[in-house]
């Protein structure tokens, strides 16, 4: 990737960047975090992001934290996509000054829906970003172990960056037990950093595994209604797709020239 590239960086969660951290201080990139990690019990941590993104060197966007996780499933079950199409609008404004943009997302891990759709909000960034700028693949960053996709960029860590890295996920007190489960999953996390293209069909049936597990509890009775990918996730998605697309008609019908 060439040294004149300005990075974004689009994940669901606080917590996530921790994965690319050494990344960070070598791209410095913009960061964006779509919800405030207290999911539905849980104090916010966007703090903790935050002190790791300025340590990292890198910058807190528009939008870092701000919406808590009710607010974005309570929208999705309710089909309401205003918070969506509004999150975007924040992000490509706060963008409009960067050039040679690289886009990195969190990846589709059918783990979460907030992951799916930080994909999906990378997406529609990056076809916002293409109808004026030198267009870049999507590259991903998978806050999960086991996902697949092309890997396309790969770090290999120092003592030192290594030395670092362990200190930020220490230091993350509200993920010590996950950061723990991954580590087991796997090894090595502290050694080395990948990023993934993938190339998602939002138009094609799914069923994520967050969708079989909301089912199960659904019927357990622990949950009263859960969200789905056809339902409320997919729907969401393509009308992400449709404001990158409408987005860019509109920008190109202002660059058309006047008629004498």
């Amino acid at each position: 990737m060439s040294e004149k590239l300005q990075h974004v960086l689009i994940l669901a969660h606080p917590g996530h960047e921790l994965r690319i951290h050494h990344w960070l201080e070598l791209k410095k990139p913009r960061i964006y975090l779509l919800t405030d990690g207290s999911g539905s019990r849980h104090s916010a941590r966007t703090q903790y992001s935050r002190d790791v993104v300025d340590a990292a060197g890198a910058t807190a966007g528009a939008v870092f934290g701000d919406i808590p996780d009710a607010a974005w499933y309570k929208a999705l079950l309710a089909r309401d996509s205003g918070i969506f199409a509004d999150v975007l609008a924040r992000i490509s404004v706060d963008v409009s000054d960067m050039r040679d943009v690289q886009v990195v997302s969190d990846a589709v891990d059918g783990y979460n829906p907030m992951h799916d759709l930080a994909y999906a909000f990378g997406a529609a960034l990056n076809r916002l970003l293409q109808s004026t700028r030198p267009g870049c693949k999507q590259l991903c960053s998978a806050a999960v172990p086991d996902v697949s996709g092309v890997a396309e960029v790969e770090i290999q860590l120092d003592s030192a960056a290594r030395a670092r890295k362990m200190a930020a996920v220490k230091a993350y007190m509200p993920l010590a037990d996950e950061a723990r489960q991954i580590l087991v999953r796997d090894p090595q996390c502290f050694d080395r950093e990948l990023l993934i293209s993938q190339h998602f069909d939002w138009d094609a049936p799914w069923t994520p595994e967050w969708e079989r597990i909301g089912k199960e509890r659904v019927a357990n009775k622990l949950y009263d209604r859960c969200i789905t990918y056809r339902e409320n996730v997919q729907p969401v998605a393509q009308k992400l797709m449709s404001e990158s697309d409408r987005n860019n008609v509109s920008r190109k019908v202002r660059r058309l020239p006047s008629r004498a």
